[in-house]
């Protein structure tokens, strides 16, 4: 297996790691954020380089989670050897933008939620296609690849709606706890309900609309529910919440 440099030990480092043991990759972690470094060494069995640059030396490919405010900048101010796979997770920044700071580097950019990624259950976003980094982010969850960077944009807005769907169902959990529903039995009421409603929308094979229909029976406590968040915009804020993720990202 390969040797895999990464660059920025944030918590997206951290969920990586965990959800990459046992894949056979040998990791190398940037020194910056020395104490967190430290301390995914220690968990992981990682190596330390002394600097970003001999994370870039010292590895067959690079994995960049560097904060999307500055990741590019200090990409730039490495040099990276002719075909090494880069992989980007840095919101917001485009292929091009990739490939004009890491020279004769091959690049691909990628999204993926985190949290799920370390129980190897996240999805993940790939562009474009390609089989090394398709090889590594599948230890983690399935892998979406994609031809054409505009789809992936639209896709990359998940990354807002992976941690939205945390907020929310903490809230409801909040509600159910209010109402004298144990902490335990809420969460787990709530987690077990949305986790079973994704499976069947992985596994039935009927179209979303008769499925929606079919949980949603007239005069009944659904559809109540659903009245309800209708009538104070609950459902269509969703699209107003992604829309802006989307142009956010789409600019930069």
């Amino acid at each position: 297996m390969a040797t895999i440099g990464i660059l920025g030990v944030g918590g997206l480092a951290g969920l990586m790691l965990r959800g990459l043991q046992g894949s056979g990759h040998r990791f190398i972690l940037s020194p910056r954020g020395a104490e967190a470094a430290g301390r995914l060494a220690a968990e992981f069995g990682c190596i330390v380089a002394e600097s970003n640059q001999a994370v870039v030396d010292g590895a067959d490919a690079v994995f960049v989670s560097l904060p999307a405010g500055s990741g590019a900048e200090e990409l730039s101010r490495l040099t990276f050897r002719a075909g090494q796979p880069v992989l980007s997770a840095m919101a917001g920044t485009g292929l091009a933008r990739l490939a004009e700071v890491i020279g004769p580097a091959k690049g691909a950019i990628g999204m993926m939620p985190g949290y799920a990624n370390a129980y190897r259950m996240g999805p993940s976003l790939l562009y474009p296609k390609d089989l090394f980094w398709q090889d590594f982010l599948s230890h983690v969850g399935p892998v979406h690849m994609f031809d054409d960077e505009a789809e992936y944009t639209v896709a990359a807005t998940f990354g807002a709606f992976s941690g939205a769907t945390v907020a929310f169902m903490a809230h409801v959990i909040g509600w159910f706890e209010a109402q004298g529903l144990r902490p335990e039995v809420a969460r787990a009421l709530v987690a077990g309900t949305l986790r079973g409603n994704a499976e069947v929308l992985l596994r039935e094979p009927r179209p979303l609309a008769e499925i929606a229909k079919g949980v949603t029976t007239p005069g009944g406590i659904t559809l109540q529910l659903l009245d309800i968040l209708n009538g104070h915009g609950a459902l269509t804020a969703w699209d107003e919440g992604l829309d802006a993720v989307l142009t956010r990202i789409s600019q930069r």
